[in-house]
């Protein structure tokens, strides 16, 4: 068995040696087209920009900062995980992100793209797929990879890509805070207007003499028990009315002054929201830390001629030996 295996192995051996000159020449010839073919006469090289981004935790300023023994409150300064990098990413791949950057670089210009054509916007988003390229690292953070012919609009559309992520978030949260704005400034004038019926109703009850129902309650029962003890019996007379007028109307002043602390305190919660979101509108709290900007390359990424010269070599060496051992092969079964 060995025998035959060191047999076997000669054999080959001599069928290289005994084939060294077509192995050789294809093998040249495979190489130098692939170094002409890689060559930047045949293939425009390209070069990547590369900036790297970390989410924020938070990109609410009001309940960041604002509101007091909040529980879920968050650190401004805390570097985001897997849920705020997800996120990200979702950001960066939405088509708001991608028409931005085609309309402001006229990518459909410069990647030779007619936009009246029937499949323009198909073949656009195809062409975007291939030159930007947004990814999570294992340490959570978003690398953006932007690949041109042209290093410094390379360098520029990825810090671009990184300055719109806070545009395009603005322009979320704007639209859903205005939306809030509305639905609040509603309720508050619903509030209000009842907030005013109240205060009406309490000054008619009022004008009866209810001011204070427990405080007065309190004192008629205290001076209607001295009115008792002196023998005062028209003074009695006179509390003993007064006690008539304050169970007549207490218990609607007592219910409307509730209301009133309930309504003045739902007014307070929604005006403090409608400030709150106001903040978030003017504040311009970043939603990512750049860790890295992009800056033009100062060599090639695509293609890599070394690469493509040396596969090309041994696919041709391979494909060759094979052809050669199944002409040999055939050969043998022909004269067998």
């Amino acid at each position: 068995m060995r025998k035959e295996s060191l047999s076997n192995s000669g054999n080959i051996i001599l069928d290289l040696y005994k084939w060294r000159k077509p192995l050789v020449v294809f093998t040249l010839i495979a190489s130098v087209l692939g170094a002409i073919v890689s060559s930047p006469i045949i293939i425009t090289p390209k070069f990547k920009s590369t900036a790297v981004i970390y989410p924020t935790t938070t990109n609410s300023i009001s309940q960041a900062l604002l509101v007091e023994h909040n529980p879920y409150r968050k650190d401004v300064l805390e570097f985001g995980e897997e849920l705020e990098a997800e996120r990200l990413l979702q950001i960066l791949n939405s088509d708001e992100m991608q028409n931005r950057i085609i309309e402001e670089y006229n990518l459909f210009e410069h990647y030779e793209i007619n936009p009246e054509a029937e499949h323009a916007n198909t073949w656009m988003y195809l062409a975007f797929d291939e030159h930007f390229s947004f990814k999570r690292t294992e340490l959570m953070s978003i690398k953006i990879e932007v690949l041109d012919e042209d290093p410094k609009l390379a360098a520029d559309m990825s810090n671009r890509v990184v300055d719109l992520i806070d545009v395009v978030v603005k322009r979320v949260k704007k639209e859903r805070a205005e939306q809030a704005v509305v639905i609040l400034e509603r309720r508050d004038e619903e509030l209000s207007t009842r907030l005013f019926f109240i205060h009406d109703s309490l000054e008619v009850l009022r004008s009866h003499g209810v001011l204070d129902v427990s405080l007065q309650a309190e004192r008629l029962t205290e001076y209607y028990a001295q009115a008792l003890s002196k023998g005062n019996a028209a003074g009695a007379r006179a509390l003993k009315k007064e006690f008539s007028n304050l169970a007549q109307y207490g218990g609607a002043y007592y219910r409307l002054f509730e209301e009133l602390e309930l309504v003045q305190e739902q007014l307070e919660t929604i005006r403090l929201e409608k400030e709150n979101i106001r903040v978030e509108l003017d504040a311009e709290l970043t939603n990512r830390f750049v860790i890295n900007r992009a800056v033009p390359a100062d060599k090639k990424a695509y293609p890599i001629r070394w690469l493509i010269v040396v596969l090309s070599g041994m696919a041709t060496f391979v494909m060759t030996l094979v052809l050669l051992y199944i002409r040999q092969t055939l050969s043998s079964a022909n004269l067998a």
